[in-house]
């Protein structure tokens, strides 16, 4: 499934989310409970707390981190689930990976799965196959301003099979730091793009004006660092990490 697809999927997901949660605020069924921030509560810390009740199992999408202090509480968060032996699966998009709050307080997590997906668009939780944390977007405060924790397993085991689903086609984080910065990291982007557009090695290397053997070297480098196998998989993998445009050039 693409990442169009999976979008319009999330998106009727949320609208039925959006529809269980008015009807039991309109008709309070016992099968579809919501439980909301108590007055004056944070919802990142409110997030926190819900997903600390996990004994199993925790998905969790989150498409952006506001600042240090939500990577703490989410890094502390996730750290305290690793202590339970919860397993944790995390789908963000590149750009949150590879922020320097996020590398400070969340990457270096034991025994967290992260994989990264362009289409994260919405911060959802499942807990336990079970609950649904669902957060609603608002500019400049983590987690959005309201929230509703949803038990109803209609619901909850849709989401499930829809991140899941997500899970199954993003792809695992590379190692951040070959690719960030300097002159390194510049030529490494330059190979990359010249290995998408199908240069060989000897043209490739003039161009840089680098020895064929320097070039290979780096050539070596990338699809080690992009964990792959073949020169294009390297490419589909880099544009699926944000490395590079879907289109280079």
């Amino acid at each position: 499934m693409g990442s169009d697809n999976l979008e319009e999927t999330l998106g009727q997901a949320l609208r039925l989310l959006e529809s269980a949660v008015h009807h039991h605020r309109r008709s309070a069924l016992a099968s579809a409970s919501a439980e909301l921030p108590v007055a004056g509560e944070a919802v990142a810390g409110w997030v926190a707390r819900l997903v600390l009740r996990a004994e199993r199992d925790v998905i969790w999408s989150l498409p952006e981190v506001m600042g240090e202090d939500h990577a703490r509480l989410v890094g502390q968060t996730l750290a305290q689930l690793a202590g339970k032996g919860v397993r944790t699966r995390m789908l963000c998009p590149p750009a949150v990976i590879r922020g320097a709050a996020w590398q400070r307080s969340v990457g270096t997590v034991a025994r967290l799965e992260v994989r990264v997906f362009e289409g994260v668009r919405q911060e959802l939780v499942v807990v336990d196959g079970a609950a649904v944390i669902a957060p609603d977007a608002s500019p400049g405060e983590p987690g959005g301003s309201r929230a509703s924790m949803i038990q109803n397993s209609t619901v909850a085991d849709m989401l499930q099979q829809l991140l899941c689903g997500m899970w199954d086609t993003a792809q695992r984080p590379m190692r951040p730091l070959s690719f960030e910065g300097g002159a390194r990291g510049r030529v490494l982007r330059e190979v990359l793009t010249l290995m998408a557009e199908g240069y060989k090695d000897d043209a490739a290397a003039r161009k840089l004006g680098l020895s064929v053997r320097t070039y290979r070297r780096y050539v070596a480098d990338i699809m080690r660092d992009l964990q792959v196998e073949s020169r294009f998989q390297a490419g589909v993998r880099a544009v699926r990490a944000g490395l590079m445009e879907s289109d280079p050039g």
